[in-house]
């Protein structure tokens, strides 16, 4: 079952949790309201609830910067695509964009993940799709199952994500989005804004958007 944790305040990513015999979440938020989005997890998962893995879409602070609260709350283990782990795993501000929104954040440790890889939950699949551009490292999870895509910050509902920072790349981004193109999505679950039923039109959208 998937859960919409938050966002608490404006610049949090979304944050979401999907429960099975493994508890998953997928990013983490700036780590500005931690509090309410551990007492989020745990009144979904009970007192006794354990939380097992982090998923991080891509390095960006608005996504990472839970991870250390998170993993000090509940033991878990955190995980990035192997291009944007090496920046988070170094603290690299650059990347991070830490510096830039005031937010400190430390070194963080995180394992690789790459194409193809498999997270299964037992009520999810997930898949690990390689979505770079948006950062060099970026990911996307899709759920094999439901045929649900966690997009990060790759596809919105209605719109792609920003190219301007240090290892964004357009041209990068078009041809993630059209390799998007050739999964048949469901419901998209982006790392901003409201999730819509109709991914696969979201993200044709978003590549009429960015220029096929």
């Amino acid at each position: 079952m998937i859960h919409r944790i938050g966002p608490y305040i404006s610049i949090d990513s979304n944050i979401y949790m999907l429960t099975g015999s493994q508890n998953i979440l997928i990013d983490a938020g700036t780590g500005l309201s931690s509090n309410e989005v551990i007492r989020s997890i745990r009144n979904v998962l009970g007192p006794e609830g354990r939380l097992d893995k982090i998923l991080l879409t891509h390095c960006h602070f608005d996504h990472i910067g839970g991870v250390p609260y998170l993993v000090s709350a509940f033991g878990c283990k955190a995980y990035a695509g192997y291009a944007d782990a090496t920046s988070i795993r170094n603290g690299d501000y650059n990347y991070t964009l830490s510096h830039d929104f005031g937010v400190d954040i430390p070194p963080i440790p995180v394992e690789d993940l790459h194409e193809g890889d498999i997270i299964d939950n037992g009520e999810s699949r997930l898949r690990v799709i390689e979505t770079s551009g948006h950062t060099m490292g970026g990911v996307s999870f899709y759920d094999e199952i439901s045929s649900s895509l966690f997009s990060g910050d790759t596809v919105f509902s209605n719109g792609y994500g920003r190219t301007d920072f240090n290892g964004g790349s357009l041209e990068v981004l078009r041809k993630s989005i059209r390799k998007l193109c050739n999964t048949p999505v469901k419901g998209l679950y982006p790392g901003h804004g409201l999730p819509v039923s109709d991914g696969s039109a979201a993200i044709q959208r978003a590549l009429e958007m960015v220029g096929e």
